[in-house]
């Protein structure tokens, strides 16, 4: 009788392992308060803030002299991050109508629309300036499953939340110190 059970036990545990699907390997990165570029891996572009209100993909020119960006972690589980504009402070990444824009931070009350999660396929712990701090990012609402965030194929194109059950190139990015 003991040995069925564990066979019927072991069977059971089994099928439940492996009826869910296997997860990919992700990190979170940690700029531990540095500033960072976020720069699309298959295009070139990097996520920029020319006025105060959209954010839009600009050419990426090699220079990397200014990083526009903090993102600092909300303390949220799972982990989570406002991206903050270092050339306005008190602004950040808000989605407003599916589009990426800048508005003031609300720490106040809890904004999903103001906080995003960050997985990404590599990351690093040198955050001297010039580092890949991570690589192979995916970036999305944290408050909607299967979305990202995706650049445009040409600069001055805006920043946009879309489904992605399917991670598309240009919504892959990589984060420079």
């Amino acid at each position: 009788m003991f040995k069925i059970s564990a066979l019927a036990l072991s069977a059971i545990l089994f099928a439940g392992v492996s009826a869910n699907p296997l997860r990919r390997d992700t990190c979170n990165p940690n700029a531990q308060g540095n500033p960072v570029f976020i720069l699309n891996e298959a295009t070139g572009l990097e996520w920029a803030a020319p006025n105060m209100f959209n954010i839009i993909g600009e050419p990426y020119a090699g220079s990397l002299e200014f990083p526009g960006w903090k993102i600092p972690q909300t303390g949220e589980f799972p982990t989570s991050y406002f991206i903050e504009d270092i050339a306005t402070p008190g602004m950040t990444a808000t989605i407003n109508a599916g589009e990426l824009d800048l508005d003031t931070l609300n720490n106040e009350i809890f904004q999903p629309n103001q906080v995003f999660t960050i997985s990404c396929t590599f990351c690093g712990t040198d955050v001297s300036p010039g580092n890949i701090l991570a690589s192979g990012c995916v970036i999305g609402p944290f408050n909607v499953s299967n979305a990202c965030i995706r650049i445009g194929p040409d600069a001055g194109d805006p920043l946009r939340n879309f489904g992605c059950s399917t991670v598309r190139d240009n919504e892959v990015y990589t984060i420079m110190t």
